[in-house]
């Protein structure tokens, strides 16, 4: 696993308080904007009625990534497919293990062109007294390098491939 240096800060920070809480921290323990070198690369998504889930928080990185800023909007209202089944499931088993996770992937846009990624979930409660998990916060960094397109645009495109590099459940306590 190799977490961008912003994304450990914010993995270190959240195992900090599920520490310190014997328990997933609940969304009023994250404060984005304490993070400010990692406040580009942040998506809060919540999950609201009949499970759908909603971008709360789209961070710069994202909106140049994607080509637009889905702030407000559900994740099945701008992925559909196997893209929209792929992230469904990194959400999904987040929220199930109620734990971190890593998931590092490559996708492709027409022939040849590849961009790799590394995605970092995080799981918190809606408040201190709720033990479902509400909010799931995401830091992703994208690796503009040679292979990728300097401006993809995700939700529009139709074909494409995912290749998952890694997928890894983190520890859920600060590093020694």
């Amino acid at each position: 696993m190799t977490l961008d240096p912003r994304q450990q800060e914010i993995y270190d920070a959240w195992c900090r308080e599920q520490a310190a809480l014997g328990a997933v921290p609940p969304r009023a323990a994250f404060d984005p904007v304490a993070f400010p070198r990692a406040l580009s690369t942040l998506v809060l998504v919540e999950r609201i009625e009949d499970d759908a889930l909603c971008f709360r928080l789209v961070g710069t990185d994202m909106v140049e990534a994607w080509g637009g800023d889905f702030t407000g909007q559900r994740l099945d209202e701008i992925m559909e497919g196997e893209y929209h089944g792929f992230i469904r499931g990194l959400f999904d088993e987040c929220i199930a293990r109620r734990g971190p996770i890593f998931s590092q992937s490559r996708f492709q846009w027409d022939k040849g062109r590849a961009l790799d990624t590394r995605r970092l979930m995080l799981p918190f409660r809606r408040d201190a007294e709720s033990e479902d998990i509400a909010f799931i916060l995401v830091s992703q960094v994208f690796d503009h390098g040679k292979q990728g397109p300097p401006q993809p645009i995700v939700q529009a495109g139709k074909t494409f491939e995912i290749i998952e590099l890694k997928r890894e459940h983190l520890p859920e306590s600060p590093r020694s």
